[in-house]
């Protein structure tokens, strides 16, 4: 009688490792994606990477029609020069609903849009990324800040995934745990 031993490669062993493997490749590309878009892009409010604080965030509706907050509120004061996020070309620069706003489309197809602003510059303008493109007005509704928003076909994304990804570092700990 012999005793048969499991096979080290059984079928749903190679099916299983095959799914991870492909996971795996699918996160790096979708990582490597966002991170080479990622270095093309400033915050509106400091015309760098790190976006200033955050007053109000991205909570975008369940279906188009319902209320939500379709972009992100950053710090600034009023008068204060307002970035272009990336090089692209002004779509709009106006008042739309009693509220200053420039908009701005990109090579990647998003096209980002800045309220309440005061546009210095103009629709068909070529801008460059950490460019001034206005100066924050003051909002109607009274929101502190300049509110940042992002399209991409179609649907808004929160526009500070648009930013790269900031470097954490953790202190060391000089005593155990």
């Amino acid at each position: 009688m012999s005793i048969r031993q499991p096979h080290r490669h059984s079928p749903h062993r190679k099916a299983a490792t095959g799914a991870l493997t492909s996971l795996i490749l699918l996160c790096l590309a979708v990582h490597g994606r966002s991170a080479v878009t990622a270095d093309a892009w400033v915050s509106p409010a400091t015309g760098r990477a790190a976006p200033g604080r955050v007053l109000r965030v991205f909570a975008p509706p369940e279906h188009d029609w319902l209320p939500g907050h379709r972009g992100v509120d950053l710090e600034l004061p009023h008068g204060a020069p307002v970035h272009a996020a990336s090089d692209g070309t002004v779509f709009f620069s106006g008042t739309v609903a009693g509220t200053g706003t420039v908009s701005v489309d990109h090579a990647d197809g998003t096209r980002t849009t800045y309220q309440p602003v005061t546009g210095t510059v103009s629709a068909g303008d070529t801008v460059r990324e950490g460019q001034v493109i206005g100066t924050l007005g003051r909002n109607p509704r009274g929101w502190p800040g300049v509110s940042w928003g992002a399209l991409r076909d179609g649907d808004y994304i929160n526009p500070l995934g648009l930013l790269p990804r900031p470097l954490i570092r953790l202190k060391p700990v000089d005593e155990p745990v």
